[in-house]
C-alpha cells in the first residue's frame, strides 16, 4: 500500500514543491526566515575568509604600528559583528524548518487519516490488509516527509550558499589562482555524485528486502497458533534469517561506497599542494599576497567539499 501510495503522489505531484503542500502562511513566512538562516549560515564561511585573508596580509606587510593597528582591530571587530550575525542566521536555520517540519507533519497526519476515515467500508477489505498497515503509514511517511523539510533541506541550502559563496569570493580576490585550481574541484564533485547515486539504488533495494522480512515475521504472528501447532518456530527464525541476510550485504556494500567516497577527500591534500606551488609563484612574480593565496585555497578545497555534502540531498529520491 505504501508503494502504491508513494507511487500515486508521484505521479500526481511530480514537483519537488509537492512536500510543501500542507503548509499555510505562517509556515511560509517561517520558511522565508529559514531560508535566510541558510543563505547567512552558508555566506559565513567565505566572509570569514575574506577577513582571515586581510588580516593575515596585514601581519605579513609592512605597516607602522599605529596602522597595523588600526587595520587588525578593524578586522577583529568585523569577525566578532560576524560571528554575531552567524548565530541569528544558524539559530533562524534550525529553529524556523524544525517548526515548519512539525507543523506540517501534524497536518499532513491529520489530513491524512480524515481521508481514510472518509473511504467506504469496501476499500478496508480490498487496500487495507491490517490496522497496524495505516498506523505505520501514518506515522513512518509523515516522519520521512518532516525529516526532509527540518534537516535534509536547509542542510543543501546552506551547503549550496557556501560553494558559491566560496567560488565567488576566490575569482574576486584573486582570478589566476581560481581559474588554474577551479578544474580539480570536479575530483571532489565526482566521489559525492557516485556515492549519491549508490545510495540511493541500495537503499531502494534494502526497502525491499526488509519488506520481504517483515511479510515473514508477520504471516509467523498473524498464525501463531497454526506455528506452534506443527512446531514451525525453528523453520520460521531461519526463514526471517535467510531474508535478512539480504539487507547485511547490501549494507556491505553501502559501507564500501560510503567508505570510498569519503576516502576520497584525500584529493583535497594533492589540491593544496598544488595550490601552494602556483600560489606562490604568484607571490614571486605577480605581487600576490600570501594571505590571499590561503584565502582562496581554503575556499576552492572548501567549496568542493560542500559539493560532496550536496549529496546529502540525493538521499530524498530514495522516498520520492
Amino acid at each position: 500500500m505504501r508503494e502504491k501510495c508513494m507511487g500515486i503522489l508521484k505521479k500526481s505531484c511530480g514537483s519537488f514543491r509537492s512536500i510543501f503542500m500542507h503548509s499555510d502562511g505562517f509556515d511560509k513566512l517561517l520558511m522565508g526566515l529559514g531560508f535566510i538562516g541558510c543563505l547567512g549560515d552558508g555566506l559565513s564561511l567565505p566572509v570569514m575568509l575574506l577577513f582571515s585573508s586581510k588580516i593575515m596580509n596585514n601581519i605579513g606587510g609592512a605597516f607602522t604600528i599605529d596602522n597595523f593597528s588600526r587595520s587588525i582591530n578593524k578586522n577583529a571587530e568585523v569577525l566578532c559583528f560576524l560571528a554575531i550575525m552567524q548565530g541569528v542566521a544558524c539559530f533562524l536555520e534550525g529553529y524556523c524548518w524544525t517548526r515548519t517540519g512539525a507543523r506540517q507533519a501534524s497536518r499532513m497526519r491529520s489530513r491524512y487519516l480524515k481521508a481514510v476515515l472518509r473511504q467506504d467500508v469496501g476499500y478496508f477489505d480490498l487496500h487495507v490488509t491490517s490496522t497496524a498497515e495505516v498506523i505505520t503509514s501514518v506515522s513512518s511517511d509523515t516522519l520521512v516527509i518532516q525529516d526532509v523539510i527540518s534537516e535534509k533541506l536547509p542542510m543543501f541550502l546552506m551547503n549550496l550558499f557556501t560553494f558559491i559563496g566560496a567560488y565567488v569570493l576566490a575569482f574576486a580576490i584573486l582570478w589566476r589562482l581560481a581559474v588554474v585550481a577551479f578544474p580539480f574541484a570536479i575530483f571532489l564533485l565526482i566521489p559525492g555524485l557516485m556515492y549519491g547515486r549508490a545510495l540511493m539504488g541500495i537503499a531502494r533495494k534494502m526497502r525491499v528486502e526488509y519488506n520481504k522480512a517483515g511479510a515473514i515475521a508477520e504471516q509467523a504472528l498473524s498464525s501463531i497458533r497454526t506455528v506452534y501447532a506443527f512446531a514451525g518456530e525453528s523453520k520460521t527464525i531461519a526463514n526471517y534469517s535467510v531474508a535478512l541476510q539480504g539487507t547485511v550485504n547490501l549494507g556491505l556494500r553501502q559501507g564500501l561506497a560510503k567508505g570510498l567516497a569519503i576516502g576520497s577527500n584525500s584529493i583535497t591534500f594533492a589540491i593544496w599542494s598544488f595550490m601552494a606551488y602556483y600560489g606562490s609563484r604568484l607571490v614571486m612574480y605577480h605581487n600576490a599576497q600570501g594571505g590571499t593565496v590561503f584565502a582562496v585555497g581554503a575556499a576552492i578545497c572548501t567549496g568542493g567539499l560542500y559539493v560532496f555534502l550536496r549529496s546529502y540531498i540525493l538521499s530524498l529520491q530514495i522516498y520520492f
